[in-house]
């Protein structure tokens, strides 16, 4: 969108004085003379047409190429052409210009007579008379298709007053006013089109739905000569955010709008609240009529244009004020200004917020006509002053045609600054001027002093005789209300804690792969149901960081006064300057009196007793009784603080949106302020949800109560108050909403504030139309009446019996929990892959499809959609073949920086493999990469960060792909930390080695759809072969952009979805920014089509995608092309550990370090095998579905349905919106994607010119070649196609030493000149250039100088545009002039010379040398990390523009007086400069003027280079280094919370410390006693060194069931509780899953350390030590003690079985209350713990121990009962009320061979069991082994305990036969990690045989044969052979004995150690169970066949492992509470996190 302004103004020859002061002083300069009227002319309008015709590139045309986004002129009423037309025409004679009105109207022709009558109609009641109507002349020849579809019937009006009323100019424009708003509002109704262009007594507009070359032939009256005008305003229009139309073109009636109005529904909302405060002296009652101010269904653009009218008609404020009022300079941070401009914008924002967001607003009334730009300077605008009084201003210079020396002023708006002419007046006004008259127009500094501060709250408080010192309710992890309220241990340690202590959020990476709101069945706050909108392509976000000098979050709050009358009473609110309130200055609030001030507060809670229903009767009341309350109070304050057993909270997001709203309605909204009391709001989201829907301050009590008690639980710093707390928490939450505010380009608070920047996802309308107007909720969902559900859900869950509840309660909404909320990447899904991947293996494939899918089903918007398959499917052969199917692939943008160089060349070389594509990333390709074909990647990324884009990067690619956002943070950048830029990456990215990287946010050149069309047409220059691309993110209206896109040509749109990706960013965005792609691809699909675009583009989808079906489901909703990112990281060897940001990867992928690196292991092989398999899948979705091709999928939403299946609240979504078929949409369009190419009219360009006159030099043949051309702003990316083929040739080094292009320019060069230039091209440009000069310099010369006929001086006027240089990499660059903002961003290697700079000048900078000779703007050097800058302080103003916080401002040293001298020479030889020469010649007299500007990085590195040649005698110690995010250094959290209490590194303790080997005693000693051969003492020395080793992953496989741990154990909790000596929260985290920890500890095989993710590469953290020491410790100091339920429910369980599953199984029921008694058929309690396990590996004391504690807690044993035989089972079911069968499986497996009759042959649990009796002082013979030769057949624990104990009984000799083969040290391709590893072990027993007798005891691949007698009935021997195994045909393993090695072992015992068959089946046979295949008791979710019995263990599930014996125990107990409490239990499920259950509760009455 572009506006541009032509005036006339006369003046004298005496008015002509220096137009140069404006620039070097800031003096104004008026220019005053005769009378405007006599200067109209018809030229201004003729070149007003030129140069908008010259602007047509920066337009937009629809899909006929022929219709434009818009184009119009506004102008001043042509009187002498209107007046003889009319004459002519009508007989009608006009009044005198002035005198009458007129406008032009569209409307249709069905009811333009009757629109007309109708506002005939209004204008006689108004006193007004219609002169005449006429046809709007036209010629509709040459405009295009669309347009003519929707060409509006054009009148033009002509009013004047009534014959007998009399009225001034003004007061006609009055009253024409009100006659347009009353008929705005009254004529418009469905099916009539009414819209009114302009109605003024001053100007008229023409504008429509069309090109700026058809504009001028559309209508005849701009073709007539005696068309004439003293003023033009023209615009062409390139819609991004709404669709095209006539009416939306501009220019509007006050303004043309370049840009966009990020704040829009905050603005129109508290206009509509602002007519409840409105009065006018002026207007009196008729003011009424004038509402709504802003009319219904407009653009952003024309609410604003209705707003300023109406300041400017109704308010009495001249033009330049309103304007100033709406688009405030960026005046709270900016020193500089004046005090009285600042009073006045301080002013000012009491009457209004800011209309936020970029923009160049041009704007006139006839009178004024002027622009002014944002306050980040976010568009071009360049201006002309001529000698002949003409200002030309315009978003480009060498539109308009003037002789060089007719120019005495060249200069662009600064931000914020306004330029203005008044006809009235005859005068410019510059700025400051301007500025300072309205500011002294009022007395506004002393009327300020009237507002009122916090401070002044305070002294009323203490004065009242209260104290500022907060009342805290004490808080705590056992706080109920954090439960209430929907805290979790995550909340607290990964968002609270980092705030508090860190001042910032946390960060995280990877992506959010868990369920939407709309999806979890874990009840999620309200906020989780919104997502952040962000800024892409319609406008920038903005840096908070960089430039937070725009930004700022002060605000005014409490009543506003009339707007439309000045005075103090406006600033009569209280002045905040952040919107975070501590508990003490909340209670200041509330009960202030201050100046008549109240405070009430509404109870945002409810009854218990009014159940679900109560809630919408709540919000209801809670609405009237603040709609009633603000009559008389100044504050309402909504608290949820009564929130307890017996009232239920209302979310504080819904309330407050249904109390703003509702007050906005009833116009009572800016009588109050909003305070909202909240437990429930704690992190950024929700704060920012708050303010976005309307609060005005928050105070989050729960928040700081909770930190305050977590210092005295030493969970923080015990050195902080209670004020440091809040003011880090509060700092912290700051930070994080200017960074939510700036991913939308929002600059202030004040706008954000009700400007509900979010859409929500899975809200129904209900929700959104009582709360939320506004929101755009696309999918539905959840009711009002289901979100009351789960809020009494929470409370039920909080308030009732939780027996079981050790911890607080913590579902995994960040990382992965067993138990909790599903996540995409779940451990079994992601071991199925990579096996898949790495072994070819197609059913580990189909085992990842499967859980893969189920996550997908419960987590993602995809898996509510099934396909329509066919009955019967095609034929496989009939089907796309794979080969092609993978070309459709490709791999994410991840950049080699935020990958290893490793994994970023896997992925290549793996995807040129199969023929898709790999992406580089952001981070570069290096030359020796992207010259071979094989390592190359196909996709070359530009982003904001331009690392390493250079000529021959981009020349050497297949698709250029523009990043504009990034799916796991969008709108925000990120940072390479300094240590993680290797000598690699720095070469790649041309930068220094050890110098930090900041990617900044979308920025730059891509800020705004011209821009990006801009940048796009710049790729196709700099590679005219490549595919253009465009990266978006998936959010509302995403389908808008991506058709502005498509309409700025790109070729190519990538939409990602809001999950992905590896970057770095702080939860808040990752978590709560973008939207599922599954919308994105539909809607923009279906956007595509609709405007006859979709075969322009090749879509391409991308976002988690994972599976066949997620492919074909992409295609279906529209996607040509599938991107896959985390899928292949995965294959590769990724295991979500969510640790990128910190460089501890530990499998080499995500990490730079060279140690980690090594660790990498993924082979290009793994990732092609996933792409078949995957395009596999898809051929037999295809197959199923009936399709053929690929091509046949895109858009076939007919072959998707909603499912029906799924939870009720999953079935509550409504997808209709998704699946509405596009071709439904507009039938008959082509959909190929890429089957029509896009124009770039490339032959038309002048690099032509120069590739034909240069090819000699490029082929060699010629050294030098000297071209002379003429060019102008049309002639864009100027030899940029020349550098394509200088790179195409010679790479990076560009043209060879000695060869040079030499090309020399006159007149204005386009945007983008010389952008890329390669080395050996010099071009000098005699005249000025636009934006972009030297983009991506690549090694040429560019020098620009002012036309040498130019009468003024060049430093003082502006010679380039904005962005010059920008990611330049090398070459050099002299421009005799000023360069406008953002010079030298990101350059990297440029010399440049400069005679002044804008704002931002060298952000971002890495490398280089800039020279300065003149004035910088604010902010210079902002990001800055390389490089050096030299500027010339001249006024010594320097240092207060200049951002501090990574440069020093240092004097020169000799060298680089040298440099800056040498610079200068050729400055002023290669641009004549007279700044230059003069600073040459006096040299003496200003060298103490330059200043260095020195990166502080950069000089350490420098500093670091310089020792390593020369080292210093004892250098320093490298420190750790820092991990970095966008904002600045961090660390980690871990490491730096306790540095002075320990030197233990947590971050990199798995990298430091070896694991812990010696865990058992020494053999020689422990095998002569039967204590615990455990070291328990020694072990306990290192625990926090082992538990320094725990990584805490993201995806912890360690808990996992599916290879970890059944139970679902919270290790890496525990372990970092024990790293910070935290034993009791340990222990709590510990018995919430395990209840016999000091059991699994001992005698655990440890699963969970076999999955330990550190076990990949080296090994596995010690997880069961520590286990066992943490209970251990826990008994020791008696912190178990009995706990009975304090409630007993008169429920009997009886529990057969006291093995390890029937105790746990009886401890959770006991705890629920119910009385358990078990049954035991032996002699003593504990089964398998008491009888089946040695001593000394559990000592009975131990197992006695828990028995004695269970029995103390009220569980009744009952031993030497067998059931079955002493007790019926059948009685037993009917006497209690349910029946638990833990009996195991203790049938043991035999081996039925000649002689197994024989005597000395035993199973080994009769061996162990005897045994144990004996040691317990049992009497009963059993086998013994002392003496005897030991045969045992079998391994696993129960051989080993067989091996140690006969050891111990005194053995003669001990052998163990195993008949597969002995396992090698490392895992096998067929056993990969996670599985349980089949590796040689060493345990207790081997060790000790070894030590005996000098030999392992096993033999491997021995098969038994025979027992053999010794005559006397007795075992003598065994005969064995030697077996061997081989894979058969089928791939399966088969043995085959070895023949002749046959053996015969000596044996006197043989004991059998195979294993067990099952459970014994007496009690089944009893009860007529039903079993399973494999004999097991079959049941469904452990109830049998009979009603109240149910099993568990390894009855039912088979022989099993302690742990899994605990968690079936536990599960059980769980189902059996249920069933007795009719489906309600609040006993755990796994991971012991209590599941949902929605439960019914009925209204009483």
């Amino acid at each position: 969108m572009n506006g541009c302004i032509f005036c006339q103004f006369c003046g004298s020859t005496t008015g002509r004085a220096k137009f140069t002061s404006w620039q070097s002083r800031g003096c104004p300069h008026r220019r005053k003379g005769s009378a405007i009227d006599g200067k109209r002319s018809h030229k201004i309008l003729r070149d007003a047409e030129t140069l908008s015709m010259r602007m047509n590139h920066r337009g937009a045309c629809a899909c006929d190429n022929d219709t434009g986004d818009g184009a119009g002129v506004l102008s001043a009423i042509p009187h002498d052409l209107y007046a003889t037309q009319l004459r002519e025409s009508q007989n009608v004679v006009l009044p005198a210009f002035g005198q009458y009105a007129t406008g032009i109207f569209y409307l249709d022709k069905t009811h333009h007579m009757d629109s007309e009558s109708r506002f005939e109609k209004l204008a006689t009641e108004l006193d007004l008379k219609i002169l005449a109507w006429r046809n709007v002349p036209t010629n509709n020849a040459t405009i295009g298709q669309v347009a003519k579809n929707s060409e509006p019937f054009m009148r033009q009006v002509f009013i004047t007053a009534a014959d007998d009323k009399q009225l001034s100019e003004q007061e006609l424009d009055t009253v024409i006013f009100m006659l347009r708003k009353r008929a705005s509002h009254t004529i418009p109704s469905p099916g009539t089109r009414f819209y009114i262009c302009s109605l003024s007594v001053r100007t008229v507009i023409y504008k429509g739905q069309l090109t700026a070359d058809q504009l001028w032939t559309y209508f005849v009256d701009l073709t007539d000569p005696m068309f004439d005008t003293y003023l033009a305003l023209v615009h062409t229009r390139f819609s991004t955010n709404t669709f095209p139309s006539w009416e939306r073109a501009h220019p509007l009636r006050m303004l043309a709008h370049n840009g966009e109005i990020n704040t829009l529904r905050g603005n129109v909302n508290f206009m509509k609240a602002r007519e409840g405060m409105m009065k006018s002296d002026v207007f009196g009652d008729k003011l009424q009529s004038l509402y709504p101010v802003v009319e219904p269904n407009l653009s952003d653009s024309g609410s604003a244009d209705c707003v300023l009218e109406f300041l400017v008609r109704v308010g009495g404020r001249s033009l330049p004020e309103a304007v100033m009022t709406m688009v405030p300079e960026a005046w709270q941070n900016d020193p500089t200004m004046t005090a009285d401009k600042r009073d006045y914008y301080h002013w000012a924002a009491c009457t209004m917020e800011p209309w936020d967001g970029p923009a160049l607003i041009s704007f006139t009334d006839g009178r004024y006509i002027g622009a002014i730009l944002d306050r980040n300077g976010l568009r071009p605008s360049r201006f002309y002053i001529t000698k002949d009084n003409m200002m030309i201003m315009a978003s480009e210079v060498g539109v308009y045609d003037v002789d060089p020396a007719n120019v005495i002023f060249k200069s662009r708006l600064k931000p914020g600054r306004m330029l203005l002419v008044d006809t009235q007046e005859k005068a410019v006004i510059q700025d400051v001027e301007l500025k300072q008259n309205i500011a002294r127009s009022r007395p506004h500094s002393e009327w300020l002093k009237e507002q009122i501060l916090m401070t002044d709250l305070r002294k009323a408080h203490v004065a009242a005789g209260n104290t500022l010192k907060a009342t805290f309710t004490p808080s705590g992890w056992h706080d109920k209300r954090l439960s209430l309220y929907g805290y979790s241990t995550e909340t607290i340690y990964m968002l609270l804690l980092p705030m508090i202590n860190d001042k910032k959020e946390a960060l995280g990476s990877m992506g959010n792969d868990a369920p939407l709101a709309c999806l979890s069945s874990f009840s999620p706050l309200m906020y989780d149901y919104f997502k952040q909108l962000f800024a892409q392509v319609t406008n920038p976000p903005i840096d908070p960081f960089r430039e937070k000098v725009v930004m700022s979050l002060q605000c005014p709050i409490g009543p506003e006064d009339n707007i439309l009358k000045p005075s103090s009473k406006q600033v009569h609110r209280l002045w905040m300057n952040h919107p975070i309130l501590s508990l003490s200055d909340f209670e200041v609030l509330k009960k202030t009196t201050h100046r008549g001030w109240s405070t009430y507060v509404l109870d945002a809670t409810f009854p218990v007793a009014d159940g679900p229903p109560g809630l919408a009767k709540a919000i209801q009341r809670l609405c009237e009784e603040a709609e009633r309350e603000s009559v008389q109070h100044q504050i309402l304050v909504i608290s949820d603080r009564m929130g307890g057993p017996e009232r239920v909270p209302i979310s504080s997001l819904l309330i407050l949106g249904a109390i703003h709203h509702h007050l906005i309605e009833t116009r009572r909204r800016m009588r109050v302020a909003l305070v909202i009391e909240t437990a429930e709001a704690r992190e950024v989201h929700h704060i920012c949800l708050l303010l976005g829907y309307g609060a005005d301050a928050i105070c989050p009590y729960l928040s700081l109560e909770l930190a305050a008690s977590l210092r005295e639980d030493s969970a923080l710093n015990a050195t902080y108050t209670d004020e440091i707390i809040f003011q880090n928490y509060s700092q912290a939450i700051q930070t994080g909403i200017a960074k939510v505010m700036a991913k939308m380009g929002i600059s202030t608070l004040q706008s954000y504030k009700g400007a509900q920047i979010f859409e929500a996802v899975g809200l129904a309308d209900d929700v959104i139309d009582k709360c939320f107007r506004g929101t755009p909720s696309r999918i539905g969902g959840v009711t009002l009446e289901l979100v009351a559900t789960e809020v009494f859900e929470r409370h039920h869950n909080t308030y009732r019996s939780a027996p079981d509840c050790l911890i607080l309660r913590d579902t995994g909404n960040y990382h992965w929990r067993a138990g909790g909320e599903k996540h995409l990447n779940d451990p079994a899904g992601l071991a199925a892959l990579q096996e898949s991947a790495v072994n070819k293996n197609t059913s580990a494939y189909e085992k990842f499809r499967e859980a893969t899918m189920n996550q997908v089903r419960q987590c993602m918007l995809r898996g509510r959609l099934e396909l329509c398959t066919l009955d019967q499917p095609l034929p496989l052969s009939d089907i796309e073949p794979a080969v092609e199917i993978v070309k459709r692939f490709a791999t994410g943008a991840m950049s080699f920086g935020s990958i290893s160089l490793e994994a970023h060349q896997t992925l290549a070389i793996a995807m040129n493999k199969v023929g898709g594509k790999s992406n580089t990333g952001e981070g570069g390709e290096d030359p020796d990469r992207y010259l071979d074909s094989h390592r190359r990647s196909a996709i070359k990324q530009v982003a904001s960060g331009r690392f390493g884009v250079t000529s021959s990067y981009l020349a050497h690619s297949d698709d250029l792909q523009i990043k504009m956002a990034q799916g796991a943070k969008p709108g925000e950048g990120g940072e390479l930390p300094g240590y993680k830029v290797t000598p690699d990456i720095a070469h790649t990215r041309h930068s220094v080695a050890g110098v930090g990287l900041i990617s900044p946010p979308p920025h730059h050149d891509i800020y705004s759809i011209e821009d990006l069309a801009e940048l796009i047409y710049d790729l196709k220059c700099a590679n005219p072969r490549a595919r253009i691309s465009v990266k978006l993110v998936s959010e509302v209206g995403v389908g808008v952009v991506a058709a502005g896109v498509a309409k700025g040509k790109a070729e190519h749109i990538v939409v990602s979805g809001h999950d992905g990706g590896t970057g770095a960013s702080s939860w808040t965005g990752i978590k709560n920014a973008g939207l599922p792609w599954e919308l994105g691809i539909a809607e923009t699909h279906q956007v595509l089509v609709l405007n006859n675009l979709r075969s322009r583009i090749v879509l391409q989808a991308d976002g988690q995608i994972r599976t066949g079906f997620d492919v074909v489901v992409a295609a279906l909703l529209g996607a040509d092309e599938i991107g896959f990112s985390t899928a292949p990281l995965i294959v590769m060897g990724c295991t979500m550990m969510r640790k990128c940001h910190l460089n501890t990867c530990p499998v080499g992928i995500a990490t730079q370090d060279p140690v980690l690196r090594k660790k990498f292991t993924g082979q290009p092989e793994h990732v092609i095998n996933y792409m078949f398999m995957l395009a596999e899948e898809v051929r037999s979705h295809m197959a199923s579905l009936g399709v053929r091709t690929f091509q046949e999928l895109i858009g076939r939403t007919d072959l998707l349905k909603a499912s029906e299946s799924g939870s009720a609240k999953a079935r509550t979504l409504n997808l209709g919106l998704v699946l509405q078929n596009a071709l439904h949409l507009r039938p008959g369009v082509n959909i190929v994607g890429g089957s029509d190419t896009q124009d770039f009219q490339l032959e038309q360009r002048l690099d032509n010119q120069l590739i034909e006159k240069s090819k000699d030099v490029i082929d060699g043949t010629q050294d030098t070649v000297n071209i002379d051309l003429v060019i102008n702003n049309e002639c864009r990316a100027f030899a940029s196609t020349l550098s394509y083929h200088i790179s195409m040739k010679y790479s990076e080094e560009g043209l060879p030493e000695g060869k040079s292009i030499n090309i020399n320019l006159k007149g204005s060069a386009g945007q983008s000149f010389g952008a890329f230039l390669a080395q050996g091209v010099n071009i000098t440009l005699e005249g000025d250039a636009n934006d972009y000069v030297g983009k991506g310099l690549s090694g040429g010369t560019i020098v620009i100088y002012p036309p040498r006929s130019s009468p003024f001086e060049s430093h003082l006027n502006v010679i380039v545009g904005n962005v010059c240089l920008y990611g330049a990499t090398s070459g050099r660059a002299f421009m005799r002039g000023i360069a406008s903002e953002r010079f030298c961003v990101r350059n990297s290697g440029v010399t440049a010379v400069v005679e002044g700079v804008g704002d931002h000048g060298c952000e971002y900078m890495t490398g280089g040398t800039v020279l300065i000779l003149g004035l910088t703007g604010r902010n210079f050097a902002a990001g800055m990390s390389g490089g050096i800058a030299y500027v010339w302080d001249i006024d010594g103003s320097f240092k207060g523009k200049c951002n501090p916080e990574m440069v020093e401002l240092c004097t020169l040293d000799d060298e680089d007086v040298t440099l800056v001298k040498d610079l200068l020479k050729e400055f002023k030889e290669k641009t004549g400069s007279l700044i230059a020469e003069k600073l040459l010649n006096e040299w003496d007299a200003h060298a103490n003027q330059f200043v260095k500007v020195f990166p502080h990085e950069y000089q350490r590195v420098l500093k670091a280079k310089k020792a390593a040649v020369q080292p210093a005698t004892a250098p320093p110690p490298a420190a750790e280094p820092n991990i970095k995010d966008i904002e600045e250094v961090i660390t980690d959290i871990a490491v730096e919370q306790r540095k002075t209490e320990r030197a233990l590194d947590k971050l990199r303790g798995f990298m430091k410390y070896p694991r812990e080997t010696g865990m058992y005693r020494p053999a020689e000693k422990r095998m002569k006693d039967w204590d615990e051969v455990y070291n328990h003492t020694h072990i306990r020395k290192g625990l926090r060194v082992q538990a320094a080793r725990c990584m805490e992953c993201g995806v912890p496989f360690c808990q996992s069931n599916s290879h970890g741990c059944p139970l679902g154990n919270i290790i890496p909790k525990w372990n970092l509780l024990v790293f910070q000596n935290q034993w009791k929260k340990a222990l709590s985290q510990l018995l919430q899953t395990n209840n016999f920890p000091e059991f699994t500890g001992r005698v655990c095989p440890a699963p969970c350390e076999a999955a330990c993710v550190l076990g990949i590469s080296e090994p596995a953290v010690t997880i069961k030590n520590i286990e066992c020491s943490i209970i251990d410790t826990a008994f020791e100091n008696g912190w178990i003690v009995p706990q009975p339920p304090e409630v007993r429910t008169g429920k009997r369980v009886a529990v057969v079985g006291s093995g390890p599953a029937g105790m746990a199984c009886a401890h959770q029921l006991n705890k629920a209350g119910h009385g358990v008694t078990v049954f035991e058929r032996n002699d003593r309690i504990g089964g398998l713990l008491q009888y089946g396990i040695p001593t000394m590996k559990l000592d009975k004391k131990v197992v006695q121990r828990r028995v004695d504690l269970l029995a103390a807690e009220g569980i009744m044993f009952k031993t030497n009962v067998n059931v079955g035989k002493d007790i019926s089972a059948k009685e037993l079911s009917e006497e209690y009320d349910a029946v638990v069968l833990c009996t195991g499986a203790t049938w043991p497996r035999d081996l039925p061979l000649p002689g197994r009759q024989l005597g000395g042959i035993h199973f080994a649990m009769e061996f162990l069991e005897s045994w144990q009796k004996k040691q317990l002082g049992g009497t009963q013979p059993g086998p013994m082994a002392k003496d005897k030769n030991v045969v045992i057949i079998g391994g696993g624990d129960t051989g080993c305990d067989c091996i140690a104990t006969s050891l111990r009984q005194g053995a003669a000799s001990i052998t163990t036969f195993e008949i597969l083969p002995e396992p090698g040290e490392k895992r096998t391709a067929d056993n990969p990690w996670p599985q349980w590893p089949r590796v040689f072990r060493v345990d207790y027993g081997h060790e000790e045989v070894k030590v005996r007798f000098g030999a392992d005891p096993r033999q491997f691949c021995i098969m038994t044969q025979e027992f053999l007698d010794d005559g006397n009935g007795h075992v003598s021997g065994v005969k064995t052979v030697t077996v061997e195994w081989a894979k058969d045909a089928a791939g399966r393993w088969q043995m085959k004995p070895k023949p002749g090695s046959e053996q015969t072992f000596k044996a006197d015992l043989v004991l059998l150690a195979m294993g067990f068959l099952g459970p014994e089946r007496a009690v089944a046979n009893e009860l007529e169970l039903k079993l399973d295949a494999r004999s097991n008791v079959d049941t469904k979710e452990y109830q049998t066949s009979v009603n109240n019995v149910f099993a568990a263990g390894d009855c039912r599930r088979g022989q099993s492992l302690v742990v899994w014996a605990i968690s079936e125990g536990r599960q059980a107990a769980r189902r059996v509470d249920e069933f007795l409490n009719r489906g309600d239990t609040a006993l755990p499920g796994p991971g012991g996190i209590i599941q949902p259950s929605v439960i019914s509760i009925s209204c009483p009455v």
